[in-house]
Formats: C-alpha cells, sequence, structure tokens
C-alpha cells in the first residue's frame, strides 16, 4: 500500500510565492521590522551603566538619544544641595559663642572648631557672631547626623559658610541679589506713607519719591484723591524684598496738577527733570523733615499753645517723634547753636546764599557744630521736645533778608535745566519712560 507523502514546507513556500508573491514580500519586511524593534528595545534598556549614553570607563561619549534622559535637578540652599542633607535652622542665642554652637549643639571635635577659628582669620571674625542672627546647619541624613556644613547669616545678603566633613574650611559669600522692573500706582487717602503701606510697597520707595520732589511739592499738604504712578527697580533675594533700585519715572498728582519726573543723566551727574525739562532739585527743600511727620500749626496769627494769647507764629510746627533726623533745607553755614532764651529750646541757626537763613527750634541734640558749613539734606540735628513745648514736635523757621516768612509758600530758583545739547536725548528718554509706564498702566 502506497504511502501519502506530505508536503514539505519549501514545496508549499514555493507554491504561495508563485501565487501571492506581493503578500509574502510583505510578511517578511514585517518580520525584519519586529525584530529590529526587539533588538533596540533590548539596548535601551541594557545600555551602559554611566547613564549618560557613554562608555562605562568614564568616558562621556554621545548619544543620538541623549535629549531624551532626563536629569533631575537638586534644590540648593547657599550652593549645597538641600536633598542631600537633613537641614536644620535655628537663631544664635543670647551669650552663644562659635565654639559652644559647634562644640556643644552639634559635638564638633574641638580640634575641628580651632582649625576653622585659624582659617577664619582675615575672612570673618566669629566673635562677632550676634544672638538673633539666623544659622543653617547640614547634617548627615543618617542615624549620627554629622554637622557637614554650617552657614552663618552676617546680614541679608553676606552669609559665612564653614564646612567640616571632606575638607576644612571657611568661605565668605554674597547671596544673589535679583532686580526686577516694577510698577506701581496709589491714591492717597491720608497720607503717602499710609498709601504706600496700603499698597504693600516698599516704604523705601516712598521715601525716595519723597525726595524727588522734595523741592517742588509739600507733602505734608496732600489732599485726598492725589495719586501717582511710578516705574522702578526692585532688588529680591530669594523672594524677600531687600530694597529699590533705580526710579525710572514718576508721575504726582497733587492738587489737579501733574508732576513728571524723569531720570536723565546730565553733565556725568543723574538727576530728575519734570515734563518741561526743569530740574526738580531746588536750592531750598520744601520741608526739613521726612514726609512721615504731619503739620500742627501754620505760619500765621494763632492762640499760642502756652501763653493763651494771640501772637504771630513764624514758623511751621510739625508733629513727630522725638529723635527724627532734622535735614537742612539748603546748603549753608550753621552760625548759631545752643539754647533759645525765647522758648525755643535746643535750636539751630543757618545761613543760606540769596539772604535766606532757616532755623530749627526744640531739637533734642544737635548733629553738627556752630560755624560748620552744611549741604542740602545733611542731618543736623533730631527733633525733640525742648524749652516751650506742650508735645514733641519740630519749629521751623524761614527768613529772607532779615523778615520771617512762610515757608510753605516760599518759591526757590531749581538748579540747571535741560541744556539745548541735551533736549532731544532727554526728550526721547522722557517718551521711552512713558511708554513703558502706560503699557503697565492698560494691563490694569
Amino acid at each position: 500500500m502506497a504511502q501519502t507523502q506530505t508536503p514539505s514546507f519549501r514545496l508549499i513556500f514555493r507554491k504561495i510565492f508563485r501565487r501571492h508573491p506581493l503578500v509574502v514580500v510583505f510578511l517578511f519586511l514585517l518580520c525584519v521590522i519586529f525584530v529590529l524593534g526587539i533588538l533596540l528595545a533590548i539596548r535601551r534598556c541594557s545600555g551602559p551603566s554611566n547613564g549618560y549614553g557613554g562608555e562605562t570607563d568614564g568616558t562621556l561619549v554621545a548619544s543620538a538619544r541623549f535629549d531624551s534622559i532626563v536629569m533631575r535637578s537638586q534644590s540648593k540652599v547657599y550652593g549645597l544641595p538641600i536633598e542631600a542633607f537633613e537641614v536644620q535652622t535655628g537663631e544664635i542665642e543670647s551669650g552663644e559663642t562659635f565654639s559652644r554652637l559647634l562644640n556643644q549643639r552639634y559635638n564638633v571635635n574641638i580640634a575641628v572648631v580651632n582649625r576653622l577659628l585659624a582659617l577664619s582669620k582675615g575672612r570673618f571674625e566669629p566673635r562677632d557672631i550676634r544672638a538673633g542672627r539666623t544659622y543653617t546647619a547640614f547634617l548627615t541624613p543618617d542615624s549620627a547626623q554629622t554637622l557637614c556644613y554650617l552657614v552663618y547669616e552676617r546680614n541679608q545678603t553676606d552669609y559665612v559658610t564653614f564646612s567640616l566633613c571632606d575638607s576644612i574650611y571657611v568661605r565668605v559669600d554674597k547671596k544673589e541679589v535679583v532686580t526686577e522692573e516694577r510698577y506701581a500706582e496709589g491714591t492717597i487717602s491720608s497720607s503717602l506713607y499710609a498709601t504706600i503701606y496700603e499698597n504693600n510697597l516698599p516704604v523705601v520707595l516712598g521715601e525716595r519719591m519723597a525726595k524727588i520732589y522734595q523741592s517742588v511739592i509739600d507733602f505734608f499738604a496732600l489732599q485726598k484723591g492725589d495719586k501717582f504712578r511710578v516705574l522702578y527697580e526692585e532688588q529680591f533675594i530669594d523672594t524677600a524684598s531687600v530694597g529699590v533700585g533705580t526710579i525710572y519715572g514718576v508721575e504726582f498728582v497733587h492738587a489737579g496738577k501733574s508732576y513728571w519726573a524723569c531720570r536723565f543723566n546730565q553733565d556725568d551727574e543723574w538727576g530728575y527733570w519734570d515734563d518741561k525739562g526743569v530740574n526738580l532739585k531746588q536750592a531750598m527743600l520744601k520741608a526739613p523733615l521726612s514726609f512721615s511727620a504731619r503739620i500742627t500749626s501754620r505760619f500765621g496769627s494763632r492762640i499760642h499753645p502756652i501763653k493763651r494769647i494771640r501772637r504771630q507764629h513764624n514758623g511751621v510746627d510739625y508733629a513727630c517723634p522725638v529723635g527724627t533726623p532734622v535735614h537742612a533745607v539748603a546748603s549753608g553755614v550753621v552760625t548759631r547753636r545752643g539754647w533759645d532764651p525765647f522758648g525755643g529750646g535746643w535750636r539751630i541757626w543757618i545761613k543760606h546764599a540769596g539772604g535766606y537763613e532757616s532755623a530749627y527750634l526744640h531739637l533734642s541734640r544737635f548733629a553738627v557744630q556752630q560755624g560748620q558749613r552744611v549741604s542740602q539734606g545733611q542731618v543736623i540735628g533730631y527733633s525733640g521736645n525742648s524749652g516751650g513745648s506742650t508735645g514733641p514736635h519740630l519749629d521751623y523757621r524761614l527768613k529772607k533778608n532779615g523778615k520771617y516768612i512762610n515757608p510753605l509758600t516760599n518759591t526757590s530758583q531749581p538748579s540747571t535745566p535741560i541744556r539745548s545739547g541735551n533736549k532731544a536725548a532727554f526728550e526721547q528718554a522722557k517718551r521711552d519712560v512713558r511708554k513703558v509706564m502706560d503699557a503697565y498702566a492698560a494691563k490694569k
């Protein structure tokens, strides 16, 4: 009996290929792609152990897939990776020394402490460590919690790093100060100080604006509804505001009148000029105090607060705490310094150019000597409650050609205006500042 012959695989393949050649080619290519995909996946999973797509001998080699590797970033404080340590923050206690901090709090060997003290010479004196200042300790994350680094903050920007682990060293550094452009607006409710506070703006910004306008705006006579807008730089360390940098431009609206201030450099000196190119720095300040004081009595006839009779008041009274700095309203020479026998208490008289004299009464102490030449804005003394006074205040008086005049209505000549050769550059600077301020205002 004849046996049935089973067709071989080769015969079946030939038969299929003759009838369906394209299908066979397609299946072959599909198998090749599948095999190559498996090999590529195996290579990726079992790639170099260094994690950089390079050889394992330590040499970094470029890889076509390097851009697909995600590198995990490390958070750093004072330049140290906090993820690698147990981080503790504290304050220096009263009477605590550097040696006690390291030896008793963190069990650092006294020999290491002495080594750090020796390395600190000429860079930082550990005996200058002050109670209440912040320090940060970087400890190993194991059960031993060995101190590796101690960072002491000297102030807002400066800090000292003491290294105790891999190598012992002392390094003095500064935190990075980031400057950002800022735009702010405010409407006066009671005072400039209150408005700055209500809008959560830096106090120094108000002080700087008051200084810019100190010769043209009486900040003790601001009215409800007065407003301002300002373009400036604010400085930050981490997320904390640490100061105000350049103020590029300000618009202050007082009593319905707009006062512009644009920063410009003329004769190698930066200053502020108004919309018409008039210098805002004038020969005499409007007041001898900062904007935080308030007027309690003006120039003119009044009932004397002690004698209770009507008489002429030849000055302007500013209520302010004892010890408030008093500034010279103009450059000049101190002609009198001492006790006033007529109830003015401790007082200073200054002679200025143009026939002017200024007086500052009821002081608590002096900051200048008689005969000394002083400059505009210089601190000459501190307010008090001396002499015939019913409370802490400053009595400021002004004479011109020997006659008392009202300091609040006096006008003085401005400093050098924009020169003709600088007018085009000034106009361009003014347009640039306004354009940026208007753009910020449009977003609000």
